[in-house]
């Protein structure tokens, strides 16, 4: 969480209330604290350095993007230009994009995908790539192991690292500022209500008529809002309407509010003396599941038993099509920590 940004909702002497979702903990912290998960970012290179240079360029971003911030809080009459639109567009992507629950969310994207392929290959192919990889023979049940692991309702657990993270947001960065830039802007400016923030600030509101079995991403939201500070909030609607400051209501109050506590990861923070967000609600939250996991997503890929001529037939004769999914993947799996029973054998 950027300092600056995080200052806004601080006490004068840069304290805020931190409620800790897990737990339903409320404590005073100051802005450094709430703002500092350490190496987060920090890449391993591959000659084994660490290196902080995404630190330094969401520094550069930061400090870039402060001013225009400002201007919005404090502006009697706001009109950015399409520069410091954008600008403000790619830093609130930034926001959306470099948060902890994106982190988990390509963690279980991976999980899934490696539930799948591993399935899709049967017993007799992890075997096989197991024995691969580790240039020895693998017993039965040292691959049974492994294959009751990854096949857990939960799936398998799957670390991303700080270069996996970096290198998505890299990849997510141009269309996520896409969809924010060409929506309509409209800032409010609240006098007796307050607002809070979470660990992951940008906010997804849905549209009334949203499916409710359908997620909510920054390209089908109705509404995205980004709060600046405590009474300022940016309010991101549908690209057809003109941009003009809303009038201050409970109801946009509430709504952002919510949403903060409904898509935070695991942390709210708000001024010391200003309304607790998550009155009412039950506590302490149960996590968040940002993907799904399960009967009828991807345990319909499991094939235990397909013979191991079967999938090396298929990896030979694959034609290389960007919509095939084979199992043909190696050992060890990037990411993967097999279970303590096999990892003692092996």
């Amino acid at each position: 969480m950027p300092r600056f940004h995080l200052r806004g909702f601080a006490s004068a002497e840069g304290i805020l209330r931190q409620i800790d979702l897990r737990t339903g903990e409320h404590r005073p912290v100051s802005i450094g604290d709430a703002s500092v998960v350490k190496d987060f970012y920090t890449v391993v290179l591959d000659d084994g350095t660490r290196s902080d240079v995404w630190e330094e360029r969401l520094a550069e971003v930061e400090n870039h993007v402060a001013p225009l911030v400002r201007d919005a809080i404090t502006a009697s009459v706001w009109q950015p230009t399409d520069q410091e639109r954008f600008d403000l567009s790619a830093w609130i992507a930034l926001q959306y994009l470099r948060g902890p629950d994106h982190r988990r969310m390509l963690g279980d994207m991976r999980s899934m995908m490696v539930r799948m392929v591993v399935g899709m290959g049967g017993l007799a192919y992890l075997r096989y790539a197991m024995a691969e990889g580790m240039g020895r023979p693998v017993s039965l049940a040292e691959a049974e192991a492994v294959w009751d692991d990854i096949h857990r309702p939960q799936g398998p657990v799957i670390q991303v690292s700080g270069l996996d993270h970096v290198s998505a947001m890299h990849a997510m960065l141009e269309q996520a500022t896409e969809f924010i830039v060409g929506r309509s802007w409209h800032r409010v400016r609240f006098g007796r209500r307050t607002l809070a923030i979470n660990d992951s600030p940008v906010a997804l509101i849905p549209a009334d008529d949203h499916p409710q079995f359908l997620g909510v991403g920054l390209a089908n939201a109705g509404s995205i809002t980004v709060a600046l500070d405590r009474r300022t909030l940016l309010w991101l609607g549908e690209p057809s309407m003109l941009d003009f400051d809303f009038p201050a209501s409970t109801t946009l109050a509430r709504a952002h509010n919510t949403s903060m506590v409904f898509g935070a990861e695991r942390f709210i923070y708000t001024h010391p003396d200003d309304a607790d967000p998550t009155v009412g609600l039950s506590m302490p939250r149960p996590e968040r599941q940002l993907v799904g996991h399960g009967e009828g997503t991807v345990t319909d890929f499991a094939n235990r038993d397909r013979p191991l001529a079967d999938v090396l037939d298929q990896i030979a004769t694959f034609d290389g099509s960007p919509d095939g999914i084979i199992a043909n993947y190696t050992w060890p799996i990037p990411g993967y920590s097999p279970p303590q029973f096999a990892s003692r054998m092996i």
